[in-house]
């Protein structure tokens, strides 16, 4: 029931924040947010991959599902979901979604 709760709550705290960002977000009931990125030089879900794995998280690519421009994010503790948005964050304040 906890863990329930959590997942709720961070849901759809993340899914606000990550739209604010100007990304879209596909409705979820689950415990994972599946975030779709612009198809545009620098903005795409590899370049935010690269830009996320390099600070050491790790999103699953989920091209092979026949989203190639998104990632699954899983909802993870505070801390992690608060370094996951700021490094979203920063990503597309450097051009990540501009064109």
């Amino acid at each position: 029931e906890k863990a329930v709760i959590h997942n709720e709550e961070w849901l759809a705290w993340l899914t606000e924040k990550i739209e604010a960002l100007g990304l879209t977000v596909t409705p979820s009931v689950a415990n994972f947010l599946l975030i779709h990125f612009p198809d545009k030089d620098g903005s795409r879900a590899g370049d935010a991959d690269a830009a996320l794995t390099e600070n050491r998280i790790l999103l699953r690519r989920v091209g092979g599902y026949g989203f190639p421009n998104a990632l699954r994010m899983t909802i993870g503790t505070e801390d992690e979901n608060r370094k996951t948005l700021d490094v979203l964050k920063v990503f597309m304040e450097r051009g990540g979604g501009s064109s």
